[in-house]
């Protein structure tokens, strides 16, 4: 047997495992919280040693930037291609709102587990950080032109992000029924805004009298 085969089949089956054991912390975590998250019970779950679990992730940081990233993926966070074909702000943040009312149905159960534990927080501050930074590029491409307009990007992430979208959830509201709704506050305020800051300057002075 050709020894290259032999190494890539012992690759493959080392990435195998280690997707195993991955899949079962996450799913301990999902049912029993962080603290269920042992190696013994990993290793139980995931039906390899103790010592194997300990190979691939030597410490539990470097497990839960996994699992994180692994939550991420399969809860499928948009991503820019959402927006292609559509031209105006308004376009691009409607069609974000509705990606994000989905994905936040996706990923309800989570959300609910990490906000119930507060060593979730500090546990998953990697998957946070990456959760967040694509936000933040999705809410500044959605509002092009207006991405240099901090009270616009502020105003489009906020009205939403996820804290407003559960808060409503949690109090009996349908997902739809809040998108609609958080749009229907959000675009026209946009469309004005966005209105302002085309305005011509010619005519006028810094602090925005007439100077004719």
């Amino acid at each position: 047997m050709p020894r290259n085969y032999r190494l890539g089949r012992r690759a493959e089956q080392m990435s195998e495992t280690r997707e195993r054991i991955v899949r079962a912390a996450l799913e301990l975590i999902r049912t029993e919280g962080l603290r269920a998250a042992t190696v013994p019970a990993i290793a139980k779950a995931a039906d390899v040693a103790q010592a194997t679990v300990r190979n691939h992730f030597p410490d539990q940081p470097a497990l839960l930037d996994e699992v994180g990233a692994m939550i991420l993926d399969d809860l499928a966070l948009p991503d820019a291609d959402i927006f292609d074909g559509l031209d105006t702000p308004s376009e691009r943040v409607t069609r974000l709102a509705h990606e994000l009312v989905a994905f936040y149905g996706r990923g309800e159960d989570w959300w609910f587990v990490l906000t119930a534990d507060a060593s979730m927080t500090p546990a998953f501050q990697q998957t946070t950080r990456m959760y967040e930074e694509q936000f933040d590029r999705l809410v500044e491409e959605a509002v092009r032109p207006m991405g240099d307009d901090a009270l616009a990007v502020a105003m489009v992430g906020s009205v939403v992000g996820p804290p407003l979208h559960y808060a409503l959830v949690a109090r009996g509201f349908a997902p739809e029924e809040v998108v609609e709704t958080s749009l229907a506050m959000l675009l026209p305020w946009l469309e004005s805004r966005g209105s302002k800051d085309r305005r011509p300057t010619r005519g006028r002075t810094p602090d925005g009298r007439n100077d004719d």
